[in-house]
């Protein structure tokens, strides 16, 4: 699912875009009927639908803090890896209540930005030692996730309009 463009890589731009991304893929996403968002989306989001989006971004959003927080406490940490283009199972999530999926992704973006706030400019490049990537930066971490959350905006959106077109 890797087609955005690179974004810059100034902490505060990233922090506001991570910020405003998150608040529109929110806003996109709460409220709206259950129905609409357990139906399977078209190709190519034939795998995904809206509540696996929303799950998806809280799991996302939480195991993040998982590699950020070695990377600011400690020198050149092992982190875990986080698969960012998982497809969660329905049986995941079709249990779960929207608004609470909703509000644990605001959750821990809030936590992610106020780490991030708390960062020198030199602590953007402190890093983290992938599994699979070897060293990443803090700036790349952030970069890639807030290139995450553009891709699932845009795929929400698509998924939102694919289905309005369908009910004409």
């Amino acid at each position: 699912m890797r087609y955005v463009r690179q974004a810059g890589s100034d902490p505060a731009f990233l922090i506001k875009a991570m910020s405003e991304a998150g608040g529109e893929l929110r806003s996109l996403l709460l409220g709206q009927q259950l129905g609409l968002l357990l139906e399977p989306g078209e190709p190519p989001d034939e795998d995904w639908c809206l509540m696996g989006i929303a799950y998806h971004l809280r799991d996302v959003e939480e195991r993040v803090m998982g590699q950020l927080h070695p990377m600011v406490l400690y020198r050149d940490p092992e982190i875990p890896h986080v698969d960012l283009d998982d497809i969660p199972f329905r049986t995941d999530y079709e249990d779960e209540d929207e608004e609470d999926l909703l509000d644990a992704f605001s959750f821990y973006r809030r936590r992610t930005a106020y780490l991030l706030w708390d960062l020198n400019p030199g602590d953007w490049d402190r890093r983290g030692i992938h599994p699979y990537r070897g060293a990443m930066t803090v700036t790349e971490l952030v970069r890639e996730l807030y290139q995450h959350d553009l891709e699932h905006l845009w795929q929400a959106r698509r998924m939102l309009e694919a289905r309005v077109r369908a009910r004409r």
